[in-house]
């Protein structure tokens, strides 16, 4: 069943209307005991994944400086793969935004 006023997918539960986010997963009062959604969990556990490899990269890097090493091969792969991180992260963070937004919309608030 479709919500006429929002455009938001329903399923019916309990004699009431449920929402359900763009994964298909329903958004209850039992999943409103969070403030985000699961959608948004999934987003901001990549983000500090990415997070976390970043710091690694950039750790190691910083070894490299200090050590002397200057394998100039092994220190572009590492930069290229800093990059590559750099732009997941600017597309979780679209993701994050879109996911908040999505939340709200299921609160009814837009």
């Amino acid at each position: 069943m479709e919500n006429k006023k929002n455009g938001l997918q329903m399923v019916e539960e309990h004699g009431c209307p449920t929402p359900v986010d763009a994964s298909g997963r329903p958004y209850t009062c039992k999943e409103r005991t969070s403030v985000l959604t699961y959608r948004e969990q999934d987003v901001l556990q990549e983000i500090r994944r990415v997070q976390e490899e970043a710091v690694t990269i950039k750790r190691r890097l910083q070894e490299m400086d200090q050590s002397g090493v200057t394998n100039a091969a092994e220190r572009a792969q590492w930069e290229r793969r800093l990059e590559e991180l750099r732009a997941r992260r600017h597309a979780l963070e679209k993701e994050r935004e879109e996911a908040a937004q999505e939340r709200m919309r299921l609160l009814g608030h837009c």
